[in-house]
């Protein structure tokens, strides 16, 4: 019944941009129709259903998230679809609230895999902040770093938010409880002598503030996330600014806070905005530690695998950026057994690993 239930909440990608195969157009109209018609396929044993915890729409964890199901389910059904117990496997993307969301429904068995912040994931896996006294949030495991994230502060050019010193008296909104963002924030406003009650505090994801925004009721929001993103570039007829974050409180925040370092936004990202100083971190794909050795193997071949890959470099601007090449830089915490097999045998690790 829980996964019954867990299915009606689900939703998935709409095609991509190009004719598809034959089995692959199966594969996604079959999930699809279990996903939107809350059909109990998975219910009995019969199969496999892992769900990838994303964030909201406008985000980039979502789009990702959803290219990446569409990539693993496709990649399970062409290597007979199994799992270790024989049955196949169906990648689903699910809505979250985003990072910290994520590795506590990861910890509480409510999602097979993940998309999390390295910051977030570091301070799960220690046990520290807002993850003390959840020994099973220490149990999450690496799978993949994918692309480095920007913490984008995105107000209206008119609200006059030069800098962080001017968010007094401003409607701000800092995401919802339960995102990364929200996380990253409370440490960026403490580092530069703010809180939430310095300002008026909204909590809202940027999928809710776009109206706001337009009409001025809302003078900016954050969000971090990969560039460029859904719902700044939807504000930018209105006019935007990105609000730096000053070099001396980025290395700050560095110095104290392991993989949140900082970064840029590169020119030209957003129509009209320059380059601009920011914080980074990456972006990064878990899973349970206690999930199957050679699920996870699979899973991680069938990330980087070419269907995957071309999925995502049609399907999103940031696509491309991720690569094999790169899947082990900035991980904050130790990799799946699964995982970590998968990179020696491609000649990426050595000894102990990362």
């Amino acid at each position: 019944m829980r996964k019954r239930e867990s299915l009606a909440r689900l939703r998935l990608a709409g095609p991509v941009r190009r004719p598809w195969p034959g089995a692959f157009l199966f594969v996604w109209l079959a999930t699809a129709a279990l996903v939107l018609l809350g059909v109990p396929a998975f219910a009995a044993g019969d199969g496999q259903l892992l769900r990838i915890g994303t964030g909201g729409q406008t985000g980039v964890y979502y789009p990702i998230g959803r290219l990446i199901a569409q990539g693993l389910t496709a990649a399970f059904a062409e290597a007979a679809g199994t799992n270790s117990a024989g049955r196949p496997t169906i990648s689903v993307a699910q809505i979250t609230a985003g990072s910290v969301a994520n590795v506590q429904a990861l910890a509480a068995g409510e999602i097979e895999a993940g998309l999390v912040q390295a910051d977030v994931a570091y301070r799960a896996v220690a046990g520290i902040g807002e993850f003390a006294g959840n020994p099973a949030a220490q149990r999450i495991r690496a799978v993949a770093s994918l692309y480095p994230e920007k913490l984008q502060l995105v107000t209206r050019r008119d609200a006059a938010i030069a800098t962080l010193a001017d968010l007094p008296g401003k409607r701000f909104a800092i995401d919802e409880i339960g995102s990364g963002t929200l996380a990253v924030m409370r440490i960026v406003l403490a580092a530069h002598n703010l809180s939430e009650k310095d300002f008026a505090a909204v909590y809202l994801k940027p999928v809710y503030t776009a109206e706001k925004m337009g009409d001025g009721s809302l003078q900016g929001f954050a969000m971090v996330a990969g560039t460029p993103m859904e719902a700044v570039t939807r504000l930018t007829p209105i006019g935007l600014h990105l609000v730096p974050i000053a070099e001396r409180q980025a290395g700050e925040i560095a110095a104290r806070y392991p993989y949140l370092v900082p970064g840029t936004i590169a020119a030209g990202v957003y129509p009209g905005i320059p380059e601009t100083p920011t914080l980074q971190v990456h972006a990064l794909l878990l899973v349970a530690e206690s999930l199957d050795e050679e699920l996870v193997h699979h899973l991680t071949s069938g990330l980087w695998g070419g269907q995957t890959a071309e999925l995502l470099a049609l399907g999103h601007p940031l696509g491309g950026e991720i690569t094999l090449a790169t899947a082990l830089d900035g991980l904050s915490i130790p990799l799946h057994p699964g995982a970590e097999r998968f990179y020696r045998q491609q000649g990426m690790l050595q000894g102990g690993g990362p």
